[in-house]
């Protein structure tokens, strides 16, 4: 369990260290302002919610709380598509990328109707 736990956030940490230190050459370099764009995004998730929600994204984990609901709604939709497509950029979901990126987008829509009643 401990292992899950932190996975979200060594995911993003190495995902930017490589961006930052050009070691990922087969990614194609961010366009300017990228890389702050992200990390001012997750100055603005917490490290419970980012974990939650990656793990009902990418791991088939339980639904989003509604507090995380409301964390994420915050978090605004441009950061979370940002931070979901920099995740698939590592290459590691590459097999199961369709299937994020619909259950993303349906985390996104679950949650704008929980929190703004839609």
């Amino acid at each position: 369990m401990a292992r899950s736990t932190i996975a979200f956030p060594a995911l993003l940490l190495a995902c930017f260290a490589l961006l930052k230190l050009g070691l990922a050459e087969h990614v194609p370099q961010p366009a300017p302002g990228y890389d702050d764009s992200l990390e001012i995004c997750i100055k603005n998730m917490t490290e419970e919610c980012g974990i939650e929600i990656f793990q009902n994204i990418v791991h088939k984990g339980p639904p989003i709380t509604d507090a995380c609901c409301s964390v994420l709604l915050k978090f605004g939709h441009p950061c979370h598509s940002e931070l979901i497509l920099a995740v698939l950029s590592t290459g590691k979901f590459a097999p199961h990328e369709a299937e994020i990126l619909q259950k993303s987008a349906a985390a996104w829509k679950r949650c704008r109707s929980i929190v703004e009643g839609h």
